[in-house]
Formats: structure tokens, sequence, C-alpha cells
């Protein structure tokens, strides 16, 4: 194929030859179809019908794309002739989107279940202010301000930097919404009233 159409596909760009670190529409825009599936399944009366066993299913499902996409990577066949694992492999693919539905049901049973119930909810907070924390977050992880050194780390090293975005991100997100009603666009424009 011509180069800006299989770029599109598996990451080919201008340069001739497969770029892996670029990001196709397979299989970065299946994501968002699956959270757009998942959600209207979420909504059916079918779901309503299931209810909790919905979340018993979804985790059952993801630990099985899991393992299909551990097997399928670790098969000699492969579905394209050029393809980089964290970026355009339908393995990674298969493993994200079951991490993801098994992260789904515990998040489901956390907060129905389990410690969702108790004062502070670190993933509710971490919601109310998710445009924010993402963009922090990208450029702490990937841009410039990056804390850890790219490709250059062990499982342990991320690990470590994992949990100090984590607590970070949730440190931002309580200050912003403490200091939300206080420290608004419009009060830092006011001048300050003189003291009588």
């Amino acid at each position: 194929m011509p180069w800006p159409i299989e770029s599109y596909i598996n990451g080919v760009h201008n340069l001739g030859e497969p770029q892996a670190w670029l990001f196709p529409i397979f299989p970065w825009s299946a994501f968002a179809f699956i959270g757009l599936a998942i959600g209207f399944l979420l909504t059916s009366d079918w779901a309503a019908e299931l209810g909790a066993r919905m979340f018993v299913f979804a985790g059952t499902a993801g630990i099985t794309l899991m393992l299909l996409g551990h097997w399928l990577e670790a098969s000699p066949y492969r579905l394209y002739a050029t393809d980089d694992f964290w970026h355009t492999s339908p393995s990674f693919f298969l493993i994200r989107v079951g991490l993801l539905l098994v992260i789904f049901a515990v998040g489901y049973m956390w907060c129905r279940w389990g410690a969702g119930q108790w004062g502070f909810r670190p993933l509710i907070q971490l919601g109310k202010t998710s445009l924010l924390v993402y963009w922090v977050h990208i450029e702490l992880v990937y841009g410039r301000f990056s804390i850890l050194p790219k490709r250059a780390v062990d499982i342990r090293t991320a690990s470590v930097g994992l949990l100090i975005i984590f607590l970070a991100m949730l440190l931002l997100s309580t200050l912003r919404t403490r200091f939300k009603s206080e420290l608004t666009f419009r009060s830092l424009l006011q001048k300050p009233a003189s003291a009588s």
C-alpha cells in the first residue's frame, strides 16, 4: 500500500519502513470503540437484569482475553508482517482490553462491597479532575518533564515510578478540588479590596 494509507494500519510513515512508535488507527481507535460498546452494554436491559453478575462476566472475559493475547504472542503465526508489541500488536490489544475489563470488575467490587464505601475514595477523587490529571500525567510520563528515563528502566523502577505518579496525581486532584471554590479565574482578575 502507499505509505499514507499503510501508516494508518501498521505505523509505516514516509520513511518507507515501519515506524513502531507511531500510533496507527489499530489498535488505538479500537480502544475507544471497545469503551463505547461496554458503555452501551452497561446501559442495556440485559445488564440491569444481571446486576453484579455482569461485572463477574466482565472480569472473566478480561482474564480470557489476557490469556488469549499471551497465547497469540507466543505462537509463531503473525497477523501483521511487522508489528511492535506495545503499539500495533493484536496480542497487546487483547491483553490490554482484558486487563481493563479485570480492573473494571475489581473497581465495581471495590465500590460496591469494599473499601470504596470508606471515607476517602481515590478513584472517585481522580475522576473529579480527570482532564487535569490526564494532562499533567502525560507531561510527567511522556513529555519534557518525564520523571524516569525513557526505555531504560527495569520493572522495579517502573513500578516505583507508577506509584509516584499515582500519588502525585491524587495529591494534585485533591488540591484542585479543595481550592477550586477559593481560587477561581474570576477571583484572580478581581482587584483586592483596600483595607479601611
